[in-house]
């Protein structure tokens, strides 16, 4: 099953959930509880790691961050986050510091290896 919403697709595929935001300029904390909805509403109660591609974002608002990082994080094993470039992976990789996630969590701009790093957590 794909779940085409309005800001991200998302479809779960040999034990990872797959999440690929559409093109977004800033996500407020609205649209991330519409996107955390529509998971969970995918995941039925079942836990998987997830693969999150970022580099359609451009921004996201404290109050969104905050939302996704921590009501957002529920049934969640692992996360890999893809990016597009350096600036966007070390801006990333601060936000991860200071949220501190109950789960493993890492940064990419490689897909293969994001996947392969999802593997242990499935």
């Amino acid at each position: 099953m794909v779940v085409d919403g309005t800001y991200a697709k998302m479809w779960i595929s040999e034990g990872i959930l797959f999440f690929v935001y559409k093109e977004i300029y800033e996500i407020n904390r609205s649209m991330a509880r519409e996107i955390v909805s529509q998971r969970l509403q995918l995941q039925n109660e079942n836990s998987y790691p997830i693969f999150c591609d970022l580099r359609a974002i451009t921004n996201a608002q404290k109050e969104a961050r905050d939302y996704l990082a921590i009501e957002g994080a529920f049934m969640t094993t692992a996360l890999a986050l893809l990016v597009k470039d350096d600036h966007a992976m070390a801006i990333t990789q601060l936000f991860i510091k200071t949220s501190t996630p109950d789960y493993p969590i890492r940064v990419f701009k490689d897909k293969k290896k994001a996947l392969l790093f999802l593997q242990d957590f499935k």
